[in-house]
C-alpha cells in the first residue's frame, strides 16, 4: 500500500516539475507562443470578384464581354432623325381609320386630310390642307431619293400638278388614305401605275 502511495506521489512531483518547465519557457519567449511553424499569409487569400469564388463555378465562369458602344445600338438607318419616326410612328397609328370626305382627324380622313393631321401631329403646323400645296412644302426628291418619313405624290393620268398622296414608310410602300369607301392603309407605290405617276417627294428633315 505505501509502495502505491510512493509512486502516485512520484508522478504526482514529476508532472508538477514539467509544467512548471512550460510555463519558464513561455514566459522566457516573452508570454507568446511560437506559431514560427504556421505560416497562415500561404493560406488566408483576398478574393478576386472578377472570377467565380467557388470552384464549382467554374463551368459556367466566362469572360466578361465588352458592353456594345450606343452609338452602334441604334437602328440600321441611322439617317432616320426623330423626325421622320415620329411622322412614320403617327401615320402607321392611323390604319384602319375610315374615308371620310373633308375629314382631318381620327373620326375619319380625306387624301390629303390625314397627310395634314399627321404632321401637324408632328409639329408642323403651318402644313398646308390640299394636296398641290402640300406638294411643294419641302424639299423636292425624285422617286429613288425618297427615305421614310418623306411625303409621296402622284398625279392623275394626264395631269400636271399632284392629286394625291401620301407618306412613305420604307420598303416600297406609304401610307395613305385614297378614296371613299376605303381605309387609312399601306399601299406598294412600286407597281407600274404609282412609278408611272409619280409626282415628287417631298423632304422635310
Amino acid at each position: 500500500m505505501k509502495n502505491n502511495i510512493l509512486i502516485i506521489a512520484g508522478v504526482t512531483i514529476v508532472a508538477l516539475g514539467v509544467i512548471a518547465a512550460v510555463i519558464l519557457a513561455s514566459v522566457l519567449n516573452g508570454g507568446e507562443p511560437d506559431n514560427s511553424s504556421d505560416d497562415f499569409s500561404s493560406v488566408i487569400t483576398i478574393p478576386d470578384t472578377s472570377e467565380p469564388s467557388d470552384i464549382s463555378d467554374i463551368s459556367t465562369y466566362s469572360e466578361p464581354v465588352d458592353s456594345p458602344d450606343s452609338s452602334e445600338s441604334l437602328d440600321s438607318d441611322s439617317s432616320l432623325g426623330n423626325e421622320a419616326q415620329g411622322i412614320v410612328a403617327t401615320a402607321n397609328s392611323l390604319i384602319g381609320v375610315p374615308f371620310l370626305e373633308n375629314g382631318s382627324d381620327p373620326d375619319g380622313f380625306d387624301n390629303s386630310g390625314f397627310i395634314y393631321y399627321v404632321l401637324r401631329e408632328n409639329g408642323y403646323i403651318t402644313c398646308p390642307r390640299q394636296t398641290e400645296a402640300q406638294s411643294r412644302m419641302g424639299t423636292v426628291l425624285d422617286y429613288d431619293s425618297i427615305k421614310e418619313g418623306d411625303l409621296v405624290f402622284f398625279s392623275n393620268e394626264g395631269s400636271d400638278e399632284a392629286n394625291f398622296g401620301g407618306i412613305y414608310v420604307g420598303d416600297g410602300k406609304m401610307i395613305a388614305c385614297l378614296m371613299p369607301d376605303t381605309f387609312v392603309r399601306e399601299v406598294d407605290i412600286t407597281t407600274d401605275y404609282y412609278r408611272d405617276n409619280f409626282f415628287g417627294g417631298v423632304s422635310l428633315t
